[in-house]
């Protein structure tokens, strides 16, 4: 058995504490459930060379390696690693936000034209279509938080928000829960992007011309085509 390198004692460090302050994220696994013991912990990583714990972190999430327990078809227990992404955004409480932004005022542009963004994406490494989003932040509720996107990533400005849905991202892979929001545009302001975005664009479209870019593969941005599904739902109860 190894001594644990650096890497490894943080991560296991930073779980510790990430165990303690948020319970809730180790729970509720009946079939999996995550291994607690850090003895046992320690002893796995040495062994098999293994980062468990929070391996990595950012200010939006952090990538934690946890050690579950299966059982085996004779009954035999089975340990294994397994990642997850955890939001800590919504961990401080903030609210993930998707925002359909439809034109209202006809000074604007076309009434019911939706607000499009085109953005170099990291993870792909090329420009993608989609609509304004954003990480929560803490102290502001799911409207503002979606007013506050839209403004900052378009420059449209409005008042009337209507919650159309919540959906999660991949739970294989991630806690992260997005709420989508229809906004009615009424005015227009310069934007004040974050250093950090990679907007190129920002134009208005139909939702026949939306639709139309996701046949032809234009545009696959899944939050885009979930807040159209949840847009198109509440067109149709109404």
């Amino acid at each position: 058995m190894n001594p644990l390198t650096d890497h490894q004692k943080t991560a296991l460090s930073q779980y510790r504490q990430l165990m303690a302050e948020h319970p809730n994220l180790f729970a509720t696994r009946a079939l999996r459930p995550i291994v607690r013991d850090f003895d046992v912990l320690e002893a796995y990583a040495a062994t098999h060379g293994t980062v468990l714990g929070v391996a990595a972190a950012t200010p939006y999430s952090q990538f934690v390696v946890d050690l579950v327990e299966s059982q085996l078809p004779d009954g035999t227990p089975h340990r294994f690693p397994y990642q997850r992404l955890i939001s800590v955004s919504q961990l401080k409480g903030g609210t993930n936000v998707v925002v359909l932004a439809t034109i209202e005022n006809p000074a604007l542009g076309e009434v019911g034209s939706v607000v499009l963004l085109e953005e170099e994406r990291h993870a792909t490494g090329t420009a993608e279509l989609g609509i304004p989003r954003g990480f929560g932040e803490a102290g502001l509720s799911g409207e503002e938080n979606a007013l506050k996107e839209l403004r900052e990533e378009s420059g449209y400005v409005g008042e009337q928000v209507s919650l159309l849905g919540s959906a999660y991202i991949d739970t294989g892979v991630t806690d992260s829960r997005i709420y989508y929001y229809h906004v009615a545009v009424t005015a227009h302001t310069p934007g004040r992007a974050e250093h950090e975005e990679a907007i190129t664009k920002v134009s208005l479209v139909s939702f026949d011309e939306l639709w139309a870019s996701v046949r032809d593969g234009k545009l696959c941005d899944s939050f885009t085509l979930q807040a159209l599904a949840f847009y198109q739902s509440h067109q149709a109860d109404k």
